[in-house]
């Protein structure tokens, strides 16, 4: 380990957060056969393999997720030196992967990108819109916006952005007491939002449709070509124009969004621009949409 310098290991953590060798080779500004030469040597040196490739993409194995850290601390450490020297803090530069569920990666995060890759033109967002958490521990992503407090990843840094609440939404124009619901199939029956479709319909509040879908995107959508009324975040449902609210359907259920990020990652400049980015977002979006219900 003492052996390898900050070149080569700026190598590895380029190929690490772009994913394949030609990405971190013009994110480095370097051809793709030095990235490739350079992370080889590096494993000749440990005697260790530092990548898997899955499905045409570069993983961390271990000792890659080791190297990868490392560098990470070091990459902190030079910008933290850089700050202090000059009095001032480095540009904004370089790409954040952030991973989030497709509604509020749609929905929420897009919208708000512009101001934010405005104000740093060197920046690069990644986003990953996937119902499965990827794993901050394995680098799958660098920050996650999630709709529950974190239980798995106790290594993460989890901070609480706000609420989401969420209401009944159908097509305008829709009669909503005979419209039936657009409801979760079994997969997502642990869902909050599916409970709660699942105990109104129990009580004898509408009946359920003839469509069930597993993403809250198709839910959406399906409520736009009116194929019924569903359960839906405000701000989701007060922002797409051919909505309205219903009001036969009280409901009482609001989601947590918290935001997690890894501790090695969290005082990059460009990783903390993000997060406080993320919190203005969804600030902003609590003082459009306080209640619910």
């Amino acid at each position: 380990m003492s052996k390898e310098n900050w070149d080569d290991l700026r190598v590895v953590l380029a190929a690490s957060r772009t994913g394949n060798f030609g990405e971190a080779a013009r994110l480095l500004s370097v051809n793709e056969s030095t990235v490739v030469r350079r992370i080889a040597q590096v494993e000749e040196r440990l005697a260790a393999r530092l990548f898997d490739r899955v499905k045409g993409k570069l993983t961390l194995t271990d000792a890659g997720l080791e190297i990868a850290s490392l560098a990470e601390r070091i990459e902190i450490e030079v910008q933290s030196s850089t700050r202090t020297i000059s009095g001032a803090d480095v540009r904004v530069a370089g790409t954040v992967r952030v991973t989030s569920v497709p509604i509020l990666t749609n929905r929420i995060l897009i919208p708000a990108l512009p101001n934010l890759l405005g104000q740093h033109p060197d920046l690069n967002v990644e986003l990953v819109a996937e119902a499965r958490s990827l794993s901050l521990t394995k680098r799958e992503a660098d920050i996650a916006i999630r709709l529950a407090r974190p239980r798995d990843e106790v290594s993460v840094v989890a901070r609480k952005l706000g609420d989401l609440p969420y209401g009944v939404y159908l097509r305008e124009g829709a009669a909503e007491d005979t419209l039936r619901w657009v409801t979760y199939d079994d997969r997502m029956n642990d869902l909050p939002q599916a409970e709660w479709m699942a105990k109104t319909i129990g009580l004898g509040q509408g009946s359920a449709g003839q469509v069930m879908v597993n993403d809250a995107e198709a839910l959406l959508a399906c409520v736009q070509e009116g194929l019924g009324k569903t359960l839906l975040p405000v701000a989701v449902g007060e922002s797409i124009g051919g909505l309205v609210r219903a009001t036969q359907f009280p409901c009482d259920l609001t989601r947590e969004i918290w935001l997690l990020v890894h501790p090695d990652l969290r005082k990059l400049n460009r990783v903390r621009t993000v997060i406080d980015w993320a919190a203005a977002t969804v600030n902003a979006l609590a003082s459009r949409h306080a209640a619910g219900c």
